[in-house]
């Protein structure tokens, strides 16, 4: 009869350890997603499961202390059955076995390939049983973190996940339709920023439209006027002079007052210089805290080497913005000879400014398309392309498409409808 007893409760015990270690590992094993998701959801088995694991480390104690408990009694039964003869293998030999295998084993794998549904038919039971150990648990939980602390067990810290492991987990949940195509692009270009320079996502120096100290009050309004910005590096004579920055509204607010450069040097802004090697994301960052829209890169000489605006890094996480300044702003000029000029600028208006006829067999739009046209390939950041009257120079380029193109006239050209 006494021999009965034990092997039910020994069935009893590897059962409840069985049980314990399903849950454990159904439990923890649901996604953020998932759990998100019970947050919000109107079935209470659901709701009991995003509580329990509102407060993971409890519960895991709570599981952890009561299979250990289950466990040890199994050793016990089966030490029971046997009498003081038998040998140290049958008492702890097969009480290892059997909740390796049925205990923990089984029961995990299984677990594991039906967490859902494991979690919703476990849920009630793991929550009654979690509400009647509160108080051992707690004093238990106590317990543990004192000694965690002391012993500085836990206090190593997290490793932090990686852009790579970041970007991996973006693309998955693309693939699984989690996230949006445009919601993926978004998170991407942050992450990106975030491991960017902004020498990376700078104006070089050769784009930087500038105003020359020495000239006249009217020559840098209409400066502002013809290439529609609101802010202008002010120099002396060349871009390593930099007096400061002035934007159209101080410069309007105090025109009556500039009789000279000296006058219009105190009403500039004083430029805020960045390293190249800064972080792009650092960046964007303290130009928002100082409330500054641009700033000057500096190479390691402290040279200009380019300028970066909020919204260039901006556009490197969500693409480019255009508005309505971007329509008309097609280019910008550097000299009578030189412009610097966007892709998107049609091939038309570059006929008008140079009054030249390029030859368009194909009938692109754009210069951008017209230079891919003539090279049969997207050209890439640094291409060249010369014929006999201009040199382009692709200053910028993506995969699909060319950015920014250096476009320099090399000689004398022929007049539109002249014949001789």
């Amino acid at each position: 009869m006494l021999i009965s007893i034990l092997i039910f409760l020994l069935v009893l015990l590897i059962f409840f350890s069985a049980f314990l270690s399903a849950s454990e590992t159904a439990l923890f094993s649901l996604s953020h997603f998932t759990l998100k998701s019970y947050k919000s959801s109107e079935d209470s088995n659901k709701k009991i499961i995003a509580r329990l694991l509102s407060n993971p480390r409890e519960l895991l104690v709570t599981l952890m202390m009561l299979n250990v408990l289950a466990n040890i009694m199994v050793q016990n039964v089966v030490s029971s059955l046997f009498d003081d003869l038998a040998s140290w293998f049958l008492k702890v030999g097969i009480p290892l076995a059997l909740t390796l295998v049925f205990g923990e084993v089984i029961p995990k794998s299984l677990a594991l390939s039906n967490n859902d549904w494991i979690s919703n038919k476990v849920a009630k039971p793991i929550a009654f049983i979690e509400i009647f150990l509160g108080p051992v648990r707690s004093w238990l939980t106590s317990l543990t973190n004192y000694i965690s602390r002391f012993l500085f067990f836990f206090l190593k810290k997290e490793k932090k996940i990686s852009a790579k492991e970041l970007e991996h987990i973006l693309k998955t949940s693309k693939a699984r339709g989690i996230l949006h195509s445009d919601e993926t692009e978004l998170a991407s270009g942050y992450l990106e920023l975030q491991e960017a320079y902004v020498k990376e996502v700078m104006r070089p120096r050769e784009e930087i439209l500038y105003f020359n100290i020495n000239e006249s009050v009217d020559s840098l309004i209409n400066l502002m006027v013809e290439q529609e910005c609101s802010r202008v590096p002010v120099c002396n004579k060349d871009l390593d002079n930099i007096e400061g920055i002035i934007s159209v509204r101080r410069l309007f607010f105090y025109k009556d007052t500039i009789k000279s450069p000296d006058d219009l040097k105190k009403i500039c802004k004083k430029p805020l210089f960045i390293p190249e090697s800064t972080n792009a994301f650092f960046t964007l960052r303290k130009l928002r805290e100082k409330g500054e829209n641009l700033a000057i890169v500096v190479d390691e000489y402290g040279s200009i080497s380019g300028l970066v605006t909020q919204e260039d890094l901006i556009e490197s996480i969500v693409g480019e913005i255009v508005d309505l300044r971007d329509k008309k702003q097609r280019y910008t000029r550097s000299g009578t000879d030189v412009i610097i000029a966007s892709g998107k600028m049609e091939l038309s208006e570059f006929e008008d400014i140079f009054q030249v006829e390029l030859t368009n067999p194909q009938n692109v739009v754009t210069i951008g398309g017209w230079l891919t046209e003539q090279l049969e390939d997207i050209p890439k950041t640094g291409t060249k392309y010369v014929t006999n009257d201009f040199l382009f120079y692709v200053l910028a380029a993506d995969p699909n498409k060319v950015r920014r193109i250096y476009i320099r006239k090399i000689k004398p050209v022929k007049k539109k409808g002249n014949n001789g």
